[in-house]
């Protein structure tokens, strides 16, 4: 019996990364995907340029509203490219408004793959939980 010779395989890099992103307002938004996306991309022109405005963003998911200690938040689920992860989420961390209210974004995860930032049987929702999430100090 001839046995086929050993292959190596090569993992190659992910084109795409995840960002599991929560944002805190201090009023109940709702927020479409066009506008979330548009707040990103201004946030890109404003704090990198032209250069973080060829970054590429897709909003994949953004959760209900929630509500706590009289401030409410959301989580939205991106997709970015590789390349401009880093640039990206300097560019979350630094947006202060949202449809024209306070607002504070805070990565909460990054993954290659998408399926790992989705809920799995232990957390049945992609909402909030206490130990994963920091509320902001102060809008």
């Amino acid at each position: 019996m001839i046995l086929p010779e050993k292959r190596d395989f090569v993992k190659l890099p992910s084109p795409w990364s995840y960002l599991k992103v929560a944002v805190f307002t201090p009023l109940q938004l709702d927020v479409t995907d066009i506008e979330l996306k548009s707040a990103i991309m201004q946030s890109l022109q404003v704090h990198h340029g032209k250069v973080g405005s060829m970054s590429h963003v897709d909003v994949l998911k953004i959760t209900p509203v929630t509500k706590c200690n009289n401030k409410f938040s959301f989580n939205v689920i991106l997709r970015v490219s590789s390349k401009h992860k880093s640039t990206v989420w300097s560019a979350l961390t630094l947006m202060s408004d949202l449809q024209g209210s306070r607002c504070a974004v805070n990565v909460v995860k990054e993954s290659p793959v998408l399926i790992s930032l989705l809920p799995t049987q232990t957390s049945p929702t992609m909402g909030h939980t206490r130990h994963r999430h920091m509320m902001p100090a102060v809008f």
